[in-house]
């Protein structure tokens, strides 16, 4: 088109139009500096050394020692074949490395993600073990690209410490089946413990022998496995050596249990004595597109009922799993190193790639990290190391594991969520605020009675009640007070920012701190300190107007004193009161100027109307009398 001897044609303005967008997407999404944020592996790949390499190959196998028969043990208590814990173990280890950004975080299947997953196991096998696996990593994706990870913050300490004990002992409770080599069903807490002894009399006595041996091995590690005998600098070689049998004791102790367990159980195939794993697939898994429906003779099932059953499921995973990512990280790294929001991103990844090797939800491990951390870890390509040896293992491995005794991996399990049981923090949560004790119990009941993926729904919601209570109510400092000349007022200070579930308490509190006895003491200015609020909201605002004007119908004058800029623009642009009923001040002489005019106005009132009232003949004579004075 032309203009004024411009020509521009439509396709040149397209043109311009689609560079702008693609140089917008360029400085937003692929500078230098946000592609290492991204791929932080190309923050410190080129200056990779010989001594990292040595730090990161200790590390990931003293890591792979202890994720091998973890995740073995840990698809057991998901209630999949045990080569499904390999499977979930290895691909989070190559991925982390090219996304994560704390070296110290060990990521693949957790207890308690394991026995999150166990109930939707029953319901429908393999398939929505990987869709629970995929749909996770894209709601955690979600999240981290949005940077709604704070969502995570309204699980509060009570929450999760309850959670944890329940967690740990549902877990254990769920051991107790193969760790005697008994045979019954059930999945939650209650149903099991009846099961239990229901079935007590099948009870295998080898099994469960080995297995009380398993646990007076692994437990008493367990506790002292910060445990030096001496020094670490001390300079005799044979106290050198003790440490250094102690650290590979403490370190090795799972896949210790594993080797020796697996070596009695062979030797005593014959006699049939132990309930052992069975066979397990022999390679890695194939890479395929995870099933969206179930058909086959039992069920059939398209997508949107595959959803629904699992959305409950994929909406708790997500919340634990990025709430034991987050905490994993920050335990093992400086704030100044930690993105929260890239350990999202990573966990998101990882589940959805995990996904197509037929793996189930994921997460950082607090105990594998500890060990990553302790063996000297130096940078992400640890988890590589990791990776490999668990690969190796499916390759080479897999016919020895199917001689591992159930109760050694059951004694694995127990032994590692022991610690997660914490009663003392009830203690620490009754002496800091009592009122966080009800949360507390309701997880804890709610984890046992109706499942742990409701439990920790409850006490969010019972958290978010007593949150949402607290900003209704909050602490109102009310006193009398007199001005320099002897006017008396109500001074009025919140502690915090006031939000509009507060302002009929506020006027409450307001009303009930007023004299009944008017007549003593005369009260008819009101003073609102705003020192301790911060930011407001418009329902507040008009609900601030309306309280005004109800004042104002009593003759009562509200004067705001210290408001924030914010809260001004709101009550003066929001709800626009006039500027002459708006009073506020910064100074305390103004206040008391305001109050003290206000009481004159309102004694001239008086008296003018108690002059009106009074009839003509006597108002003549009072007029009569005043010009004679």
């Amino acid at each position: 088109m032309t203009k004024a001897g411009l020509h521009i044609s439509v396709d040149e303005d397209d043109d311009v139009t689609v560079r702008t967008c693609c140089r917008w997407w360029r400085d937003r999404f692929f500078t230098l500096e946000k592609l290492k944020r991204r791929f932080p592996i190309i923050s410190w790949l080129p200056k990779y050394s010989l001594q990292d390499l040595k730090g990161d190959l200790i590390a990931g196998l003293s890591v792979a020692f202890t994720i091998i028969p973890q995740g073995l043990a840990l698809a057991v208590l998901a209630g999949l074949p045990a080569q499904y814990g390999l499977y979930t173990s290895f691909i989070g280890c190559f991925i982390y490395a090219l996304l994560g950004s704390c070296k110290d975080v060990a990521v693949g299947p957790t207890s308690i993600l394991a026995i999150l997953i166990a109930p939707y196991v029953a319901l429908g096998g393999v398939t929505y073990a990987v869709m629970l696996s995929l749909l996770t990593g894209c709601l955690m994706l979600i999240l981290g690209i949005l940077n709604l990870g704070f969502i995570v913050e309204f699980i509060s300490f009570p929450v999760i410490s309850s959670f944890s004990s329940a967690a740990a002992i549902t877990i254990t409770v769920s051991q107790l089946k193969g760790f005697f080599g008994m045979h019954y069903k059930g999945s939650r807490f209650f149903p099991t413990i009846r099961a239990f002894f229901t079935n007590l009399s099948t009870i295998n006595y080898w099994d469960m022998s080995l297995g009380i041996l398993c646990i007076l091995f692994l437990v008493p590690l367990q506790m002292y496995k910060d445990k030096r005998f001496f020094k670490k600098d001390c300079s005799s070689c044979g106290k050198k050596l003790l440490n250094y049998i102690w650290a590979m004791l403490v370190t090795g102790r799972n896949a210790i249990v594993v080797l020796v367990c697996a070596m009695v159980a062979a030797l005593t195939l014959s006699h049939h004595i132990f309930t052992l794993t069975g066979k397990i697939a022999l390679g890695l898994p194939p890479f395929q597109v995870p099933q969206f429906e179930i058909h086959n003779n039992q069920t059939d099932k398209d997508f949107t009922a595959v959803f629904g059953d699992l959305v409950t499921g994929v909406t708790v995973l997500s919340m634990v799993g990025l709430m034991e990512t987050v905490a994993v990280a920050k335990a093992f790294t400086s704030s100044k190193k930690f993105d929260a929001t890239q350990e999202m991103i990573a966990s998101g990844v990882i589940n959805i790639m995990g996904s197509f090797f037929g793996a189930f939800p994921a997460t950082g491990s607090f105990s594998r990290s500890a060990v990553n951390h302790s063996s000297g870890v130096r940078t992400p390509l640890g988890g590589v190391v990791t990776g490999a040896l668990v690969i190796l293992a499916l390759l080479t491995l897999a016919p020895f594991f199917e001689y591992i005794p159930q109760t050694a991996l059951c004694s694995i399990i127990i032994a590692a969520v022991l610690p997660l049981i914490r009663f003392d923090d009830l203690v620490l949560v009754w002496k800091s605020n009592k009122v966080d004790v009800i949360p507390y119990f309701a997880t804890f009941i709610a984890s046992l009675l109706i499942g742990l993926e409701y439990g920790i729904c409850v006490g969010v919601i019972v958290s978010l009640f007593i949150l949402l209570y607290q900003m209704a109510r909050p602490k109102v400092n009310v006193s009398t007070r007199m001005t320099p000349t002897g006017e008396d007022f109500l001074y009025v200070k919140p502690d915090r920012s006031v939000f509009f579930p507060s302002v009929e308490y506020l006027k409450v509190k307001i009303n009930k701190a007023l004299p009944s006895d008017r007549e003593s003491i005369c009260i008819i200015s009101v003073v609102i300190d705003g020192e301790h609020m911060f930011r407001t909201d418009s329902t507040f605002a008009v609900g601030i107007k309306n309280m005004v004007d109800d004042f104002k119908s009593n003759g009562l004058q509200t004067i705001f004193y210290n408001l924030r800029k914010p809260l001004l623009r709101a009550l003066e642009t929001t709800v626009n009161i006039k500027p002459k009923e708006f009073l506020h001040s910064t100074s305390e002489e103004e206040v008391y100027s305001f109050i003290r005019n206000h009481a004159l106005n309102t004694s001239i009132e008086e008296s003018s109307e108690q002059n009106h009232n009074r009839s003509p003949a006597a108002r003549y004579w009072m007029s009569q009398s005043f010009e004679a004075k």
